[in-house]
């Protein structure tokens, strides 16, 4: 069931190529198309000969020069803290929903359960992606797991800022620009081609060494879940042959997604899309890793009823429409993710009576 579930995560592959794909196409002068076609080769060529240790490396590299362009990002913005007005009071004369805790004119922001309970839930659950979980694979002991986290913690801290860079954007930009081509954009517009160069690859690097985690894993999932299931006859070398072929096939999904959310984003931003389709997995994934850790005595048979009642309600919700707020991807993980722990907690209740009786 997570292996299927699991294929879904091509929508936030997409969303990667898509972001890459409008930032160096501007760069470029190429069509985007072109551009996403050329990166998915150069991935999809690093992770099948590269494998793990390839991508552990490589995302070490990539993310010193995501610091590096992160704070540069940042700090673009930093001449509009001093100007008069401020920019909350710049922000209010573009829109004052800008600046207030919700936006009844959002599709996705518009009340407090929405903002705040929601995407609370999702802080927590998004943890449970594989490109994610399988970093600390590569610890070798229990001593590195201090350092882990507190790396961990203090990058996400300076990555987590760049958000600042919408701002930037909105408060620079005078025409107005569709979502997804708001920050490449700015970036055009506001720095000089050497660092518009840096920038670049620094984007390039966030951006490859995600897609090379989510890649690496579909790959294993072809080759360690799909394989057992197909061929009873099992070899290593046809496994690791299957995981190649899972891989070229994710890369062309990828591409006709690509090309489709160029011409047609999902809710205006290809963002919406990815979220579908990655927030059904981390919202599946994070009931059975909890009571792994925590709720032991859950069982498999109670966690699996639960984890089948996320995905059940996330699907029904967003099928029938049955909330005004069924288009918010992060409504329909916070629905399901609710659905599977009532199950889990009424399963819990129920077992001392039925064991008593």
């Amino acid at each position: 069931m997570f292996a299927v579930l699991s294929l879904a995560l091509v929508t936030f592959a997409t969303l990667i190529v898509v972001g890459l794909s409008l930032v160096f196409s501007r760069l470029l002068a190429l069509p985007p198309e072109t551009i996403a076609a050329g990166l998915l080769v150069i991935v999809v060529g690093s992770v099948m000969f590269g494998g793990a240790t390839g991508h552990a490396w490589t995302n070490a590299v990539q993310a010193m020069v995501m610091l590096v362009v992160a704070v540069l990002l940042i700090g673009a913005g930093w001449p509009l803290l001093g100007s008069e007005p401020g920019i909350g009071a710049r922000l209010a004369a573009i829109d004052p929903n800008l600046v207030r805790a919700v936006n009844p004119a959002s599709p996705y922001f518009r009340n407090v359960f929405e903002v705040f309970v929601c995407n609370f839930l999702v802080g927590l659950a998004i943890v449970c992606q594989p490109h994610i979980m399988s970093k600390a694979l590569y610890l070798r002991d229990d001593r590195q797991v201090r350092r882990y986290l507190a790396t961990a913690i203090a990058a996400g801290l300076v990555f987590t800022a760049v958000l600042t860079t919408g701002i930037w954007a909105r408060l620079t930009l005078a025409e107005p620009v569709t979502i997804d081509r708001a920050i490449p954009t700015w970036i055009t517009l506001h720095f000089s081609a050497g660092p518009q160069v840096l920038i670049s690859i620094g984007l390039l690097c966030a951006g490859l060494s995600t897609l090379e985690g989510i890649l690496l894993a579909l790959s294993a999932t072809f080759s360690a879940d799909f394989y057992p299931l197909v061929w009873r006859a099992r070899s290593e070398r046809a496994a690791w042959r299957v995981g190649r072929v899972g891989l070229a096939l994710v890369a062309i999904v990828t591409l006709g997604l690509t090309v489709w959310q160029l011409e047609h984003p999902t809710g205006g931003t290809v963002a919406i899309f990815a979220q579908y389709g990655v927030y059904l997995l981390f919202s599946a994934s994070f009931l059975p890793l909890a009571c792994g850790m925590f709720v032991p005595r859950a069982g498999r048979t109670l966690v699996t009823s639960s984890v089948v009642a996320t995905v059940g309600v996330y699907a029904a919700v967003a099928i029938l429409k049955i909330s005004p707020l069924h288009n918010n991807p992060a409504f329909l993980a916070t629905a399901g993710i609710l659905a599977g722990w009532l199950v889990v907690g009424v399963g819990l209740l129920a077992r001392p009576r039925s064991a008593s009786a």
